[in-house]
């Protein structure tokens, strides 16, 4: 091969791996713009479910106080910053809604729902716009929601922390258990508002006929479904204060398990007690 021959053979070589360099930083540079475009969009969708919400709240008197002093205690703060919620409101945004959950302090502040079936309120606010975050709504098999012995209400698990992430942290074994700043919730009807006093958590598969279950009438099921809690209980930092009996009633606060775990569920149990 002769010297001109060579060199040709060379530059040809250099530019074919410049030509692969360069398609390969133009596939990289496109996957970085889909990634950027993908996280701005759940990003916006995130905002767009936080600003339904909180704009709700504003507009029927659910919107969240101001931080309570350091120094008040858990009980403190429920008697002085109890909800007035505007149920006429509320009620002719949408027809569906039972209740509104509150956990103070926390991101926890949204109407419940109960539709059709289990399905459509995952992905829909309850102004029927189309939203990752869903809604906060109560299993449709459940024939007389906060009446009966269970109610289940389901709520996501999302990457910003809102809706039911944060019953994730009643199984945080940290200094502070986070049950011990937020042993109860609040829960406001239009006929009755509760305390809902928290006593339970697990982790349970999604599948589980037995702790999915509406329709516990009798009373031997009521008090086995209660044994079983707390024999499994996880609840950190629990303290055996709240008493349950098959005379109460009780709600099971649901949501997915961080990862990708499609099979098991966090889920939190409380007892509904009448506000005085």
């Amino acid at each position: 091969m002769s010297r001109t021959e060579n060199k040709e053979q060379k530059k040809g070589k250099r530019r074919a791996r410049d030509i692969a360099y360069y398609i390969i930083m133009l596939l990289l540079l496109g996957v970085m713009a889909f990634s950027g475009y993908k996280v701005y969009t759940i990003a916006s969708e995130y905002k767009k479910g936080t600003d339904i919400y909180e704009n709700l709240a504003e507009a029927v008197g659910a919107a969240p106080e101001s931080t309570p002093p350091e120094s008040t205690g858990p009980d403190q703060i429920h008697l002085n910053t109890r909800l007035n919620i505007d149920w006429k409101r509320l009620k002719d945004t949408n027809a569906d809604i039972r209740a509104w959950i509150r956990s103070v302090g926390t991101v926890i502040n949204y109407p419940i729902v109960q539709g059709k079936d289990n399905d459509y309120y995952l992905n829909y606010t309850l102004d029927g716009t189309w939203n990752i975050k869903g809604t906060i709504f109560i299993d449709a098999n459940c024939a007389n929601p906060f009446d009966d012995f269970l109610t289940i209400v389901y709520g996501h698990r999302v990457n910003d922390n809102s809706m039911f992430t944060s019953l994730h942290e009643y199984f945080d074994a940290r200094e502070t258990p986070y049950f011990e700043e937020h042993p109860i919730m609040e829960l406001y009807t239009p006929s009755q508002n509760y305390e809902l006093h928290i006593f339970g958590a697990a982790v349970i598969n999604s599948m589980d006929t037995f702790l999915y279950n509406c329709y516990l009438y009798n009373e031997e099921e009521q008090e086995s479904y209660i044994r079983w809690i707390f024999e499994n209980n996880a609840l950190v930092g629990y303290d055996n204060r709240v008493s349950v009996t098959a005379d109460d009633h009780i709600i099971m606060l649901s949501t997915c398990l961080a990862g990708s775990d499609n099979d098991n569920r966090v889920v939190v149990w409380g007892k509904l007690v009448e506000m005085e």
